[in-house]
């Protein structure tokens, strides 16, 4: 995003308490209400069906940059704003003065609300206890606007309480941080109506802020003013800036004298009704993991502008990426028969294809797009397929003729980067670009090279030919007469090409002279994908090696430990985490590929006997740790394994709710 000129930026880019959190519970559990152990710093997530989101943690610190009440996906201009940061709750029962929220200003915590918490659900919901009171904070966005809604139920009351409730806002791009400045527009428009309302407008070309009361009387005072030097240790651990000033417009001023329950609203538009809102969703007694999977996969498919049905590839920071949707599409949609999401999805790329192929991220607004991708297009040929086996839309024949003209547009060289070679293998040149999922570059050059030859690279392609061949001779025979040789060549040389007979598995590149030899998770396609022509025993010897040295409890190392350069923990500055992003570290979306594997060579049974463990301690994770009720992007290489990158990331959850679907309901 080009900042305006008005915005000023900072950056580019807990306790030991221990709460009890109520589990969803799985099938074999004896009670509604078993619990799980978790810690205040856990996240919470919940966002709305255009992929606007509320995230934060468990005792209301914020740590991120990226936690906040509402930030707004397509707020018209750039990438994503973050809008609202928090609503304060101040309470003034007789001389005792009690604060709901926290805030870490570098030397001290204050106030430290967490210290009157005795309940987290993640709905989000809070219950807090104090003064005789019990109070009920829930919270939740709006599915038609991007607006957060916060209802307070209030019990106890022996005598009038005095409330304040104080917004605090940023409205600025997600990845900056921002000062005090005098460019903040603090001008306000109260009006006294059904509801209070109070609209301002913070800065030019930002989208309006609407503040509203609902179900209780009160006033607003305005006293607008910076909240100066909030700090979010998380981002000083990533080797960021930390540090920001929040703008508070003013207060609202409660006298509560009975039991009841009102919502505070913030949004960018006005409330479709003065009623106060109440929370739909309700927690399940008993829900299995599968279940709790599949709602966590809403989350992640959106409507966004143009009526498109996009994915968002993880909570807080990541948008539309297309490699992401296309690995995710599978779990996200097929698992689940959303089959209509999937041609809607696939449409949407085909729609805004970059010089013939599959941006790695499509242009969204103003937002330009990203080239940096071969797989991407070789992707949207495999989820295509497995649409086309779930549907007999006659939509299918579009994006089947969408496939022909990606593999056309790679074999006339659309990227110069990318050739097919005498014998129909894929060849990426060597230089400072990263094209595959292992993408990670520092200082320019990429982390994993990964040119040459690549496995996965050449897996998909084959089957991509192989598939499309099937297609073309319906729907295009010149293409038949194009590609069934070059198929045939690549069909007969593969397993030449990438085995390794003294290793035991399918080396992860090849230069032309010789592999690399390392022991890498990418051969999984060749061992996944229908018609790899490779001997069944070497296929059980690379499934045998990937198992002894990649997989984890929690998902699949990108390198063998016994690898010189194999990392095993993901953490520090970027450079730091970039360098052991793919070279080391577990990522869970691999088990579906590892899964499809174990199916392919050793059946269904003993692929779900083997899984069952990992999934058990991906339930664990799920239910108390990370972002409650989500999945992660990665985790450590070495146990015990800790996680890290997104704390919500749609293609571990969906790889892993398609795992688990195998398993049954």
């Amino acid at each position: 995003m080009i900042l305006p000129s008005w915005f000023p930026s900072r950056s580019d880019s807990a306790s030991g308490l221990r709460l009890l959190t109520k589990a969803h519970g799985s099938g074999d559990e004896t009670s509604a209400e078993a619990t799980a152990a978790t810690t205040p710093e856990a996240e919470w997530l919940t966002v709305n069906a255009g992929g606007s989101y509320a995230m934060g943690t468990i005792d209301r610190r914020p740590r991120r940059k990226y936690h906040g009440l509402l930030t707004v996906r397509e707020p018209g201009v750039g990438e994503p704003l973050n809008m609202v940061a928090e609503v304060e709750e101040w309470f003034q029962i007789g001389d005792e003065k009690v604060a709901l929220h926290s805030y870490n200003w570098g030397n001290a915590v204050e106030p430290n609300g967490v210290d009157y918490l005795t309940r987290f659900e993640p709905l989000p919901r809070w219950t807090y206890q104090f003064c005789g009171l019990t109070v009920t904070r829930e919270l939740w966005l709006e599915d038609g606007a991007d607006a957060v809604w916060i209802r307070y139920s209030v019990e106890g009351l022996s005598q009038p309480v005095d409330l304040r409730l104080r917004p605090l806002i940023r409205c600025r791009p997600i990845h900056k941080l921002t000062v005090a400045n005098p460019f903040m527009n603090g001008e306000l428009d109260i009006e006294d109506g059904e509801s209070l309302r109070v609209v301002m407008h913070p800065y030019k070309d930002v989208p309006a802020l609407i503040s509203s009361l609902h179900g209780a009387s009160g006033t607003f005072r305005a006293d607008g003013h910076w909240y100066e030097g909030v700090h979010y240790e998380w981002e000083r651990e990533r080797g960021y800036d930390d540090a920001e000033d929040l703008f508070t417009p003013g207060e609202f001023k409660l006298s509560l004298e009975h039991d009841g329950a009102f919502c505070i609203r913030v949004g960018t538009t006005p409330a479709a009704s003065h009623s106060p809102q109440v929370l739909s969703s309700v927690l399940s007694p008993r829900r299995s993991f599968v279940q709790e999977l599949d709602d966590a996969a809403d989350a992640y498919l959106v409507q966004l502008g143009g009526n498109r049905t996009g994915v968002i590839a993880g909570y807080p920071w990541f948008g539309e990426w297309s490699r992401d949707a296309l690995i995710a599409l599978p779990g996200l949609c097929l698992a689940r028969d959303e089959v209509d999401k999937a041609l809607e999805i696939l449409e949407s790329l085909a729609s805004r294809l970059e010089n013939g192929l599959v941006p790695n991220i499509p242009q969204s607004g103003d937002v330009p797009s990203n080239a940096e991708s071969i797989d991407a297009s070789l992707l949207f040929i495999r989820a295509t397929a497995l649409t086309a086996k779930r549907t007999r839309s006659r939509r299918i024949t579009a994006l089947q003729e969408a496939c022909l003209d990606l593999i056309d547009a790679i074999g006339d060289g659309a990227d110069r980067r990318i050739r097919v070679d005498a014998r129909g293998f894929l060849f990426v040149d060597h230089g400072p670009w990263a094209l595959t999922w292992m993408d990670a570059l520092v200082e320019g050059w990429p982390v994993t090279p990964r040119q040459g030859y690549a496995v996965d690279l050449n897996a998909l392609w084959l089957s991509g030919l192989t598939t499309a061949l099937r297609w073309a001779k319906k729907l295009r025979p010149e293409f038949v007469d194009r590609w069934s040789e070059t198929a045939k060549k690549l069909a007969d040389h593969f397993e030449e090409k990438f085995w390794l007979q003294d290793q035991g598995f399918l080396t992860d590149t090849h230069d032309g002279h010789h592999p690399d030899g390392q022991l890498r998770p990418n051969q999984l396609w060749a061992l996944a994908l229908p018609g790899i022509p490779i001997d069944k025993a070497n296929k059980k010897r690379a499934l045998a090696a990937v198992r002894d040295k990649l997989l984890t409890p929690v998902g699949l190392r990108t390198l063998s430990p016994d690898d010189p350069a194999y990392q095993p923990f993901y953490r520090g500055g970027q450079a730091q985490r970039d360098r052991a992003y793919h070279q080391g570290t577990v990522w869970p979306w691999l088990l579906g590929l590892y899964a499809d594997s174990v199916e392919a060579i050793d059946g269904r049974d003993a692929a779900m006997e083997e899984m069952m463990p990992v999934l058990a301690a991906l339930c664990a994770h799920f239910r108390t740790e990370g972002c409650i009720g989500q999945i992660s992007e990665v985790f450590d290489g070495d146990a015990p394994h800790n996680p890290g990158g997104t704390p919500a990331q749609a293609w571990s959850v969906s790889e892993v709710l398609r795992v688990a679907r195998m398993a049954g309901p």
